[in-house]
């Protein structure tokens, strides 16, 4: 099978149909080119899309904050636990 250009066009109309809920094997059949190529327009469309959106703030991805945010949790917890250790010895440690 010969390898045909898709044009923006028809690119375009494949993103209104998937965005409208056309299932992509459907949207394949209706345009008449494979599985594959609805799948790669529909992910690039998104990749594009995020990109435009902004996802990215100062460098460091939503992500990337969630993670640090957590890592800073975990580090107080952890402090927080090693003075509640140091103060059970300190407990055992006074006679009464």
């Amino acid at each position: 099978m010969a390898r045909k250009k898709i044009d923006e066009t028809t690119k375009q109309e494949v993103i209104k149909a998937h965005a409208n809920g056309v299932s992509r094997k459907k949207i394949a059949e209706k345009f008449g080119i494979s599985l594959s190529s609805v799948s790669r327009i529909v992910k690039r469309e998104g990749q594009q899309h995020s990109q435009e959106k902004g996802i990215q703030t100062k460098g460091k991805t939503e992500r990337q904050k969630r993670i640090e945010d957590l890592e800073r949790r975990i580090a107080i917890l952890d402090k927080k636990i090693l003075e509640l250790e140091a103060q059970k010895r300190a407990q055992k440690r006074v006679p009464r």
